[in-house]
C-alpha cells in the first residue's frame, strides 16, 4: 500500500513477484510480453516488485550515457566466479579491462582480422552457390558462418561447421545452454540456483558444458602461436601481465566465454533476419547490388560508406535487435529522472530495444509539425535509414 512505486501501472501479479513474469516469458517470447504490456500500461510499467520498465528512448542515455550513477544489476553476475569486463558489476574493474577490449576491437585490429572473415565469406558464397536455383534454408547456415569465422579471428581455430555442414557437438550445446535465458532473464536469480545447487539437471549442465568449451578454446590457443594477431592474442598478453593477480584464471575465463557468445550467437540471427529483410523486400537488395557496383567490395572503409546498405543495416537492426529486452540497472540512491518521469533510487530499471525501436510515437520537438517526407529525401539525410516500415506499421510486418 504504501510503496514507492505504488503509482506506477502494470501487472498486478507482477508488482507481487518476478516469478509472474517468467512465466509470462515461459516460451522464450519475453520481448512480446513487454510490447503487451507497454500498449496497455504505457511508457513506464511497473515490472516486478522494484523494478521499472521504460519504453522511452531517452531510457538509453539515462542508463548508460556519460557520468550516470546507475549501478548494473544481478543479471551481471550470470558468469559468477567468472568475470569480465561485461559481466562485472564492479564499474572501476570494467573500466580497467574495457582498455583490453577496446585494444582487440580497434580499427587497426578489426583489419587484421578482416581477411578471415573474407575467406569465411567466400566458403559461405560458395555453400549458397552450390543450391543452383534452388531456394537455400539459411538459419543453419549463418550459424555455421558465424562460429566458423568467430573460431577463426578469435582463436585461430576452424571448428569446421561450414565444410561438414554439421553441428559441431559443443557448439550445439552451447546454443542449448543459452536457451535458459529466454525465460529466465527476468530473474537471473532461479538459474544462478541451478549452477549453484543442482549442476547436473537438464540445460543447466549444458551450461557448464559451454563454459568448459570455451576455456578449452583458450587453452588450446595458448599452446600455439600463429602468424597473425586475432582477439585471443590480446587477452593471452593480458594474462600474463597479471601474473601475480589471483583472479587473472577467473578473468580469462570469464572474457573468453563473453567473447565465444557475443562474437557469434548474436551475429547469427542478425545475419539471418538481414536477408529475411532483403527476401521480403527484394527492392532494397536490388538497390545494394548495384550500390556496390564498381566499388572496392573487399574494403571495410568503402562498404561503410554505401548510404542504403549502411541504412538497410540499420533498419533491420532497429526492427529485430539482437538483443530484444534486457539489459537492465539499477538507479542510484537519489533516484532518477527521464522525460519528466522520477524514479526511485536502488529501482531496477530496463529499456527493452525491440519496443522502443517500434515506437509510434516520433521523438521530436513539440514545435515540430508533421509531413510527408518521400523515400527519396530519406535517402540524403545525413544518417540514412531505408523504406521498411516504421513505427505501428513495422509491428504488423
Amino acid at each position: 500500500m504504501f510503496h514507492r512505486l505504488k503509482h506506477f501501472p502494470g501487472p498486478k501479479l507482477a508488482a507481487l513477484t518476478k516469478l509472474w513474469h517468467v512465466w509470462k516469458c515461459r516460451d522464450s517470447r519475453g520481448h512480446l510480453v513487454l510490447q503487451a504490456w507497454h500498449e496497455k500500461h504505457g511508457e513506464f510499467v511497473r515490472t516486478g516488485p522494484a523494478e521499472i520498465t521504460i519504453f522511452h528512448p531517452k531510457a538509453y542515455e539515462a542508463m548508460d550515457g556519460p557520468d550516470n550513477g546507475n549501478t548494473r544489476s544481478d543479471w551481471y553476475d550470470l558468469l559468477y566466479p567468472r568475470i569480465s569486463s561485461i559481466f562485472t558489476r564492479d564499474r572501476q574493474l570494467h573500466h580497467e579491462r574495457r582498455k583490453m577490449w577496446e585494444q582487440a576491437l580497434s580499427r587497426k585490429a578489426l583489419l587484421q582480422y578482416h581477411g578471415r572473415v573474407v575467406e569465411k565469406v567466400r566458403t559461405l558464397e560458395s555453400l549458397v552457390a552450390s543450391g543452383k536455383s534452388r531456394p537455400v534454408l539459411i538459419n543453419e547456415l549463418m550459424y555455421f558462418f558465424a562460429f566458423d569465422s568467430m573460431g577463426d579471428f578469435a582463436f585461430s581455430e576452424d571448428f569446421g561447421m561450414m565444410s561438414s555442414k554439421r553441428w559441431h557437438s559443443s557448439i550445439a550445446m552451447l546454443r542449448s545452454a543459452l536457451t535458459l535465458l529466454g525465460p529466465f532473464s527476468p530473474a537471473i536469480w532461479i538459474p544462478r540456483l541451478g549452477f549453484a545447487f543442482i549442476p547436473s539437471l537438464w540445460k543447466v549442465r549444458h551450461w557448464f558444458h559451454m563454459l568448459e568449451f570455451c576455456d578449452q578454446c583458450m587453452a588450446r590457443r595458448m599452446k600455439k602461436t600463429p602468424p597473425d594477431r586475432d582477439i585471443a592474442s590480446w587477452f593471452i598478453e593480458d594474462h600474463v601481465k597479471r601474473g601475480s593477480d589471483p583472479t587473472r584464471a577467473q578473468w580469462l575465463s570469464g572474457d573468453t566465454a563473453t567473447l565465444v557468445v557475443a562474437g557469434s550467437d548474436t551475429t547469427a540471427p542478425s545475419l539471418t533476419l538481414f536477408f529475411y529483410f532483403l527476401a521480403r523486400y527484394p527492392m532494397h537488395a536490388e538497390k545494394i547490388y548495384e550500390e556496390i557496383q564498381g566499388v572496392d567490395r573487399n574494403s571495410p572503409a568503402a562498404l561503410a560508406m554505401l548510404p542504403h546498405l549502411t541504412g538497410t543495416i540499420n533498419e533491420a537492426m532497429r526492427l529485430l535487435p539482437a538483443v530484444l529486452t534486457f539489459s537492465s540497472r539499477v538507479t542510484p540512491p537519489q533516484g532518477l529522472m527521464i522525460d519528466g518521469t522520477f524514479i526511485p533510487g536502488n529501482i531496477r530499471i530496463c529499456a527493452p530495444r525491440y519496443t522502443i525501436g517500434r515506437r509510434e510515437k516520433p521523438l521530436i520537438s513539440s514545435s515540430f509539425r508533421k509531413t510527408k517526407i518521400s523515400i527519396q529525401l530519406r535517402r540524403h539525410m545525413s544518417t540514412p535509414m531505408s523504406s521498411f516500415p516504421s513505427g505501428g506499421t513495422a509491428n504488423r510486418s
